[in-house]
């Protein structure tokens, strides 16, 4: 009996427990359910960026429809927002934010949270991906013509109210050029005192507001060494180079003329580089022609323009060669880079004679050659000729440059072999003539690599259709290589070269007055073939 009792009594403390708990539990709930419910946060942020503005939506918090909620929508460059570059108050599901409240070309956080309604706290935050302002573009393209080594022309949209340009260097600090109402107007600024070879962001200002940005390079300054002569327009560039005792850069102030009427004879064991200054307008050398010494170092050109015209003047007869070398001679280079190459009967290399003459290396890149042995129907020379076994080139680049009517072919070296030959990166427009190669080797071989890639062949200079395309001893290697449907090769096609459908003047913009800049946005070859100037 007494056990009974006991259990009873230990089963009646079990419940007041229970419900003791229970009774905390329910107090608790009630004390936690006068909190106000805390309001629903703003959905998704969907953001339109463009010049001038960015527009914000966001979707409204859940069960809020209707309720008259304000928004608090903070900007920042971190999504930390540890700092906050503008801040504004919306009664909408949205905001416009434009160039006068946050910085152009600067990516931007946004955050929303609807503000406390009544008896509910402000809800919490919903933050967006990545945003920017572009900025209004007013300035216009910045050309070389533009462009000194110490200053620049930039040009704009002539605007009412424009107010200065700020020019921000690499390193250093920017500087600031106001405008006057007659500069807005005119819509161009020259800016003197800048270091060459320099790049600056130039920013367009109207008031505070930015309204165009453009980056550009200085032109570099002249080269600077104990090997380098500069000369004045009047001095007689042959008669430096023969008398040079050592290797020597002979540098040309841009729009300057060199002519000469007699040969120049390169002296033995030099390197000689002529070297225009850099700028919109080359220095014009004209040399009657220039023979090679018995041993020879490397003979280059750089940014001038080669005429077989005297000083640069088409009323004059053309010259036949630049270079027509029949002595003996070993030349380490014959090389031309950002050279205009044009205007001679012949060509301006040939090797020629029963004396043992060879050039390890010759170089074309980033040239425009045109008008070479230019006659009407098949040409006498191509642009690096040589016909007979004594003479030789061992390796030929020929890349990134352009070929325009040059009557017979590129490569004439039927006799003797070469190691190497890379055309790469070039396009090609009237070019082959009339029962002629556009690169020859009859049977030689070229031992070590032979390549032809990323090349654009279009018309060719065949009014008989009668040109003919690679022959030699050894099959080149050939990859992304495009032909339009004026190049004709009635023998020796170039295996494996893509059709184009279209015609040159399909492709380029202006073929017949020296543009081949790529019109067609569906040519497959647009940003990997030709010339890359003329790439899309």
């Amino acid at each position: 009996m007494r056990n009974i009792t006991k259990y009873h009594t230990f089963k009646s403390l079990l419940y007041i427990l229970m419900a003791t708990f229970v009774l905390a539990a329910c107090k608790k709930n009630e004390e936690e359910n006068l909190e106000p419910a805390r309001i629903f946060k703003a959905g998704e942020i969907s953001i339109s960026a463009g010049e001038t503005s960015a527009k914000l939506k966001w979707v409204v918090p859940i069960l809020s429809a209707g309720k008259p909620l304000t928004y608090t929508v903070d900007f920042s460059t971190d999504q930390s927002f540890s700092t906050i570059a503008f801040s504004k108050v919306v009664d909408t599901a949205g905001i416009t934010i434009t160039d006068e409240n946050l910085q152009i070309k600067t990516p931007y956080y946004a955050r929303v949270k609807a503000n406390a309604f009544q008896d509910q706290p402000e809800s919490k935050y919903t933050i967006s991906s990545s945003f920017q302002i572009t900025g209004l573009q007013l300035f216009r393209t910045v050309t070389e013509a533009d462009l000194t080594r110490n200053s620049v022309t930039l040009r704009f949209t002539a605007t009412t109210g424009l107010s200065s340009i700020v020019l921000k260097p690499a390193t250093g600090n920017s500087i600031t050029t106001t405008l006057t109402s007659t500069d807005a107007a005119a819509g161009f600024k020259t800016i003197t005192g800048l270091n060459s070879a320099s790049t600056y962001t130039a920013t367009l200002q109207l008031g505070n507001r930015a309204v165009g940005s453009i980056d550009f390079t200085t032109l570099p300054g002249l080269p600077t060494g104990a090997d380098v002569v500069t000369l004045n327009a009047t001095d007689d560039l042959a008669a430096k180079i023969q008398a040079a005792t050592a290797s020597t850069r002979f540098v040309l102030l841009q729009g300057s003329k060199y002519n000469s009427d007699a040969t120049v004879v390169l002296p033995a064991g030099l390197d000689i580089s002529i070297i225009g200054e850099a700028g919109p307008v080359k220095p014009i050398v004209s040399l009657s022609l220039i023979t090679l010494p018995a041993v020879g170092g490397k003979l280059h050109f750089e940014n001038v323009d080669i005429t077989g015209y005297a000083n640069g003047d088409a009323t004059t007869t053309k010259r036949q060669y630049l270079i027509n070398q029949s002595a003996a001679s070993t030349m380490s280079q014959v090389s031309f880079e950002n050279c205009t190459i044009r205007n001679l009967v012949n060509t301006p290399f040939r090797l020629q004679g029963s004396n043992t003459i060879t050039v390890n290396n010759f170089i074309v890149n980033k040239c425009i050659v045109d008008d070479i042995s230019n006659n009407g129907s098949n040409g006498a020379y191509a642009l690096v000729n040589t016909n007979v076994a004594t003479g030789k080139v061992n390796n030929i680049t020929i890349t990134n440059s352009t070929f325009s009517n040059i009557g017979f072919g590129l490569i004439l070296h039927t006799n003797a072999p070469s190691l190497t030959v890379a055309v790469e990166n070039n396009t090609f427009y009237n070019v082959t003539g009339d029962a002629r190669y556009m690169i020859d080797y009859n049977a030689q071989l070229v031992s070590t690599s032979f390549s032809f890639k990323n090349n654009i062949v279009g018309k060719t200079y065949s009014p008989a259709n009668t040109a003919r395309g690679i022959r030699g001893g050894t099959t080149p290697s050939l990859s992304n290589n495009y032909q339009t449907s004026d190049a004709t090769f009635a023998a020796n096609p170039i295996t494996g070269i893509t059709a184009y459908a279209g015609a040159s003047t399909a492709l380029f913009t202006a073929p017949a007055s020296g543009s081949f800049k790529i019109k067609d946005d569906t040519f497959a070859g647009k940003s990997s073939a030709g010339d890359p100037r003329w790439r899309l």
